[in-house]
């Protein structure tokens, strides 16, 4: 027998090994096997489940790195309150606490990448250990976290880099996820850097050109025992590293600012961030970066079991420093959330003996989270309108119309239909006398031309908000009349809907602001017989008035 008729007989044996197990009886070609499980079996087989890894690391195999005394501990004290079942209540709970390795911490949030397999999971990873900065090979300056077999001289090769530890969380299944990292890259404290990079730091004036913290994805919170250029530390007296012991005791029960029973990633952090600012005598402030702590709280510890005091709050860094005051009474600096009782308040956000950037009575029920900077906005106002200067004109198609001075409006609907995005309006119009050239000759002609356009521009504040960057799509109608004083054919017009783009700047003073921005849209026109592409576009300025 050949080996392709081996193969043949082979198959087909396999083929009605199968066949035979698809058919229970005659005529029948298999059917559904009850499962003997029950519906609570089922609804816990897939109800979603709360994880942990904590990792602590305090002793080094290279000796240039400073040993730390208390790194094991904080991931055994944070372990107990998320096991508890009476507390924390967590699933599964991995504890790093013997000095792993890089090879080992990678395998460990690989495991937690398999375990965690539904959006809907609670998922905490908690790094404990020093932090240092190195150059990776692009020269780019770069965090990095210390593992067991870190080497001072080779951090690249051997540490873990934030962004790449940043990286897996981020694509951690879980829409409820928080990292907290209780280390630092100041140069003290739990930090350690190369003499090079001292060297470099020491010629620097400003230490804020690497923030802690890079922008979090959607759904994820990351909180860090230190803001930039400040020292993350442990202390002999707590036996814990300071912002951890008070995430533990927030956690314990003492975090719970609303009183629903429950204890959010944000409430915790907002304790441990006013108790480790007050026990360090303002020499250390922890810090927060949240796409969603006001959309979905992620409870830690305990169960909402009634609506908690209605609440204001903001992690927006040009709110950092000022304090709020309730019915006038000062109640909490932020960063951070401030609960109150429900009903009718007066909220004033200053900073010490300056105005008050919101200064509003809100009527507020039980249970209600409000962003602050949707009050700033209010006080603001939501809409900005002004008039515009400019020029406008089809982009290499000078035949059709050079490009001529402009006038128009604009009007602006701040954060909607989502926050950072805008709904814009503008209108821009010119008429007058131009001239036509082609060949040599000329010829006058009188022209009206208009343009109107809405766009959704993402904003992006700088300087505490005052300096605004946008950009995004525009549609837009663009007409144009043009009638030659010896055409006896009359009057020439176009007349279109095109896409474009919007790209400007504003400068916001209290309520006035100004502004210059370009416009560039994609329109076929019709030259001289035959259609053709082209550009049209203005280039405008103004001033406007929120309200």
């Amino acid at each position: 027998m050949t080996r392709r008729a081996k193969a043949a007989r082979l198959a087909a044996g396999a083929l009605a090994l199968v066949l035979s197990s698809c058919a229970s009886t005659a005529g029948e070609k298999g059917r559904l096997v009850p499962a003997p499980l029950g519906r609570e079996a089922l609804d816990q087989a897939y109800a979603p489940r709360k994880l942990a890894l904590l990792v602590g690391v305090g002793r080094f195999d290279d000796g240039d790195w400073k040993p730390l005394r208390y790194p094991g501990k904080d991931a055994a004290d944070l372990a107990a309150v998320l096991r508890d079942p009476a507390r924390g209540g967590f699933d599964q709970v991995e504890v790093l606490a013997a000095d792993p390795t890089r090879a080992e911490l990678r395998a460990a949030l690989a495991r937690l990448a398999d375990q965690n397999r539904d959006e809907r999971d609670t998922v905490l990873v908690y790094f404990s250990s020093h932090g240092t900065l190195a150059r990776d090979g692009r020269g780019e300056l770069r965090r990095w976290l210390v593992a067991r077999d870190t080497r001072i001289g080779d951090v690249i090769g051997t540490g873990l880099a934030l962004e790449e530890l940043r990286q897996d969380f981020d694509r951690l299944r879980s829409r409820r996820k928080v990292l907290v990292l209780a280390a630092c890259h100041s140069g003290s404290g739990k930090s350690l850097l190369p003499p090079e990079i001292q060297q470099e730091l020491a010629g620097t004036k400003a230490a804020g050109f690497l923030r802690p913290i890079e922008e979090v994805s959607r759904a994820s919170v990351v909180l860090a025992a230190s803001d930039w250029g400040e020292t993350a530390r442990e202390d002999e007296r707590l036996q814990n590293d300071i912002y951890t012991h008070f995430l533990v005791e927030a956690l314990r029960g003492g975090g719970d600012r609303n009183g629903d029973g429950a204890v959010t990633a944000s409430e915790a952090h907002d304790y441990a961030r006013r108790r480790t600012y007050e026990f360090t005598g303002g020499r250390q402030r922890p810090s927060a970066e949240s796409t969603e702590v006001g959309v979905d709280p992620i409870v830690l510890v305990g169960k909402v079991q009634r609506r908690g005091k209605p609440e204001v709050y903001s992690y927006a860094p040009m709110l950092e420093g000022f304090t709020v005051s309730v019915d006038g009474r000062p109640a909490g600096e932020l960063p951070g959330g401030v609960a109150m009782d429900a009903g009718t308040r007066h909220i004033q956000v200053q900073k010490g003996g300056g105005p008050a950037l919101i200064d509003e009575s809100v009527s507020l029920a039980a249970g209600e989270r409000l962003e602050l900077e949707a009050l700033l906005t209010r006080a603001r106002g939501a809409w900005d309108a002004g008039p515009r200067l400019g020029v406008m004109g089809f982009l290499g198609s000078g035949r059709l119309l050079p490009a001529v001075y402009a006038a128009g409006a604009t009007a602006t609907r701040r954060d909607w239909p989502a926050p950072r995005l805008a709904l814009r309006l503008d209108v821009l119009a010119s008429s007058g006398r131009a001239t036509y050239r082609q060949a040599g000759q000329s010829a006058p002609y009188d022209y009206q031309a208009f343009s109107a356009g809405v766009a959704v521009p993402y904003r992006y504040g700088l300087i505490g908000g005052r300096l605004q960057l946008f950009a995004g799509p525009r549609l837009s109608l663009v007409s144009l009349r043009r009638r030659f004083q010896l055409d006896l054919a009359g009057t020439h017009s176009y007349l279109t809907f095109t896409p474009g783009v919007l790209a400007g700047l504003s400068w916001e003073s209290g309520r006035w602001l100004a502004g210059l921005e370009a416009q560039a849209d994609w329109v076929m026109v019709r030259v001289d017989g035959r259609s053709e592409s082209s550009g049209f576009g203005a280039l405008v300025g103004g001033i406007g008035w929120r309200f």
